[in-house]
This record gives structure tokens, sequence and C-alpha cells, in this order.
């Protein structure tokens, strides 16, 4: 027989020994006649709300070294989104009006286009759009902003 079938069939039978020793033993012998007293507290624990750990590390920061939160605040959306300048609002001269039963304006300063640009209420360039023409002032609005445009007179500083 190998040494490997000797370990193999000596583990069970020292099992067996062991599980017949622990039931014959006995436990605490008569004579001595102890009991076992277990200490109850006469008042009840204080209670404290679960998530009370969770507010102390929430509140001292304890992951950070400074122990302070953080300057900005987390946003998993907005560091995933890369990083976009906003546009530079344009500065829109009205050069021109013309009156009529279809009001027309010229505009210089459009993003993207080069010189003035004839337009009509309700065109839309560089996402900017016309909403009204009147007789003195053009009305102008996108990019957050309302633009109201009155037409430079030179001779009136």
């Amino acid at each position: 027989m190998s040494r490997l079938a000797r370990v193999a069939w000596s583990l069970p039978a020292v099992g067996v020994i062991a599980l017949t020793w622990a039931v014959i033993t006995p436990t605490a012998s008569s004579s001595q006649n102890a009991r076992v007293v277990f200490a109850v507290p006469q008042t009840a624990a204080h209670s404290y709300p679960a998530e009370s750990l969770g507010r102390v590390v929430a509140a001292r920061d304890l992951f950070r070294a400074t122990r302070r939160p953080a300057l900005t605040t987390y946003d998993p959306i907005r560091a995933a989104q890369p990083l976009v300048e906003p546009l530079p609002k344009p500065t829109l001269v009205l050069v021109g009006i013309v009156a009529g039963p279809d009001p027309t304006a010229v505009i210089d300063g459009f993003p993207g286009t080069e010189g003035s640009r004839v337009v009509r209420v309700g065109d839309v360039v560089a996402a900017l759009r016309v909403r009204s023409i009147g007789p003195t002032s053009v009305r102008i609005t996108g990019m957050d902003t309302v633009w109201t445009l009155t037409v430079r007179e030179p001779w009136r500083n």
C-alpha cells in the first residue's frame, strides 16, 4: 500500500475517533457545579439610525487627505461630455431697414457670414432668428440673448 493510500484511509479513522471522544467525554464535571451566567444589561442600549455612520463618513470626508469636500461636485454625466467652450456672442450691427409691406433689414456681424446680410421676419441665420422688423429697430433672438438693433445715425452722437 502506498503512503498516499495510508493517509487517505487514516483521515476518516481519525475523524471517527474524535467524534467518539467528543460524545463520551462530559463537558463539565458535576462536582464543580459550574453555571454559565450571561450578563444582561439592565437598561436598553441607545439605538441610533443605521445611516449615521455613513453620515459621519460623508460629513468628514474620511478618505481625503485634507478632510474637506472637493471644490467641484461629482457629476458623471458632465465628466463624460467633452469640454466645449461656448461660442462668443456676436456683435450685430443694423446697417439699414427697407420699410414696406414686407420689411427687410440689412445686418452685419452674423457669425459664419462675411459682410452684410439681407433678412426678413422669420429668417434664421447662424441660429439667430429675426423676430420683428420695425420702422427704427430690429429684434433678433438666439444664443439665450435678445438683440434690439437700431440704425446707427452718426450725425446723432
